[in-house]
């Protein structure tokens, strides 16, 4: 069966999308079939991944899988991650990644949440034909409503992206201490906090401060990700141990590729960070160490 993972933080500009979509994009390239669930009525991580509405040539979303509730209405909304190499053909990352869109109307199914049973409308959506998939990685928007909480009842782990300011550190224990007093309460009792990973970190005395404030709140659910990395090329490179603010992760949001687009050095470092946020995945959750630079 996938493992299902909910992106979430009560706040937002944390690189939640950023963490789901490059995460998607790493996890590709070790070799995991993933699909990505998009959440967010802002429609961020469907638009990066490549997925284009067409209003001539409209394709169902989440807001009509949601509102069908019925067991395995996800399956007829899929599409590829739209990612193409200069030739027009998907790119290998692209071939691992599929996705449920979303759009800005998926914002009405918030309105049914009084409706018994609605909580868990995307599990039931994602019941019977998600098997050939490794990963669900489901994208949410910054707040503790009716949709995150439906992507919750249907996850198997929370991450919790969080930049190191005090605002967005709180936000991120405010969904911890959610997903404590209310995973029963969404049907949904085993779900836990399975990782934080800290983003947009600056060399700032505030910073680390804030970052020694969530390893005393959490503990090793604080993912490192610093190390050493050997590349196929045989050069080395020396891991951070949280993802900074490299203006490479902006570059990739707005052109809506992924990070493995670019070849110079500052690609390759991006890469070699999201691969080790992905190797950190894999040990933590499927038991699977290593993975080829």
């Amino acid at each position: 069966m996938a493992h299902t993972a909910v992106i979430s933080n009560n706040k937002g500009g944390v690189s939640k999308t950023e963490l789901t979509v490059q995460l998607a994009a790493a996890l590709a390239r070790a070799g995991q079939r993933i699909l990505v669930v998009d959440m967010d009525p802002q429609a961020n991580a469907t638009r990066r991944l490549g997925v284009e509405w067409d209003a001539n040539e409209p394709i169902p979303t989440m807001s009509e899988v949601i509102k069908a509730d019925q067991s395995g209405s996800g399956e007829g909304a899929v599409v590829a991650c739209g990612w193409t190499s200069p030739d027009g053909t998907p790119t290998a990352e692209a071939e691992n990644i599929d996705v449920l869109p979303a759009r800005f109307d998926l914002i009405n199914r918030e309105t049914e949440a009084g409706v018994i049973g609605a909580v868990r409308r995307l599990q039931k959506a994602l019941d019977g034909w998600t098997d050939d998939y490794d990963i669900i990685l489901i994208d949410t928007r910054p707040d503790l409503g009716h949709l995150v909480q439906m992507s919750m009842a249907a996850a198997d782990t929370i991450i919790i992206p969080t930049d190191p300011n005090y605002d967005s550190v709180e936000a991120a224990i405010r969904v911890n201490d959610f997903v404590t007093r209310h995973a029963i309460d969404i049907a949904n009792p085993t779900l836990t906090v399975g990782g934080i990973v800290v983003t947009r970190r600056k060399a700032t005395i505030e910073h680390d401060y804030q970052i020694e404030g969530l390893r005393d709140q959490f503990g090793d659910l604080v993912w490192n990700l610093g190390g050493l990395v050997k590349m196929s090329d045989g050069s080395e490179l020396l891991n951070p141990p949280y993802i900074p603010e490299w203006s490479r992760f902006a570059e990739a949001d707005a052109a809506a590729v992924s990070l493995s687009d670019w070849s110079d050095r500052n690609g390759r470092k991006t890469v070699a960070l999201y691969d080790a946020v992905a190797r950190t995945y894999l040990a933590r959750f499927l038991g699977t160490k290593g993975m080829a630079a």
